[in-house]
């Protein structure tokens, strides 16, 4: 059954999925910090599984932080699917209209799913990403998402649902004016 595409669907943090990502973060920083420390017998230092341990420590303490910071900060929808666009407060602050937008698609990794947007290139220019979604659009086009990535993680709607939902407002988006 297609969405009623002429509302506005304002999607906030599920905060106890939040919570459960900022707890496993913890979870994964502690080992981290035990390989890191040699807390574990066998782990020797300057060992493969210390530098583990370290690499670990950093990027594990920082999603936990992340998790935490959005947990803590985040207030009102965070993507908002609306008949004009959609906006994604994780990318950009900025409505990106459904006719930049050339193609949705899925893309997954290690069990996570991301709607990847191909926005026009002279309109993703103009929008004003935040600075994670700066940092991680090389490494995601590297990894083969090339576009904005927006995840249901930690949200009050999970992937099928956003991807469905999304899809019926970008093909209505798409129709040329007066279309029924």
């Amino acid at each position: 059954m297609a969405a009623d595409t002429t509302h506005t669907i304002e999607i906030e943090n599920a905060p106890a999925k939040v919570l459960r990502l900022a707890g496993l973060g913890v979870l994964m920083t502690a080992v981290s910090a035990a390989l890191a420390f040699r807390w574990i017998p066998d782990i020797g230092p300057g060992s493969y599984g210390e530098f583990i341990g370290y690499c670990g420590l950093v990027f594990f303490g920082l999603c936990a932080l992340a998790s935490l910071w959005s947990l803590l900060t985040t207030r009102g929808p965070v993507v908002t699917v609306a008949p004009d666009g959609i906006r994604d407060r994780r990318l950009a602050a900025d409505l990106i209209p459904w006719s930049a937008i050339r193609a949705i698609s899925t893309w997954e990794y290690r069990g996570q799913k991301a709607m990847v947007l191909a926005v026009d290139p002279s309109t993703e220019a103009r929008l004003a990403l935040t600075r994670m979604a700066r940092w991680t659009r090389g490494a995601n086009r590297a990894l083969g998402a090339d576009g904005l990535c927006v995840t249901a993680q930690g949200l009050k709607i999970d992937y099928p649902a956003l991807l469905a939902t999304s899809m019926d407002y970008w093909r209505k988006g798409k129709e040329p004016l007066g279309a029924a």
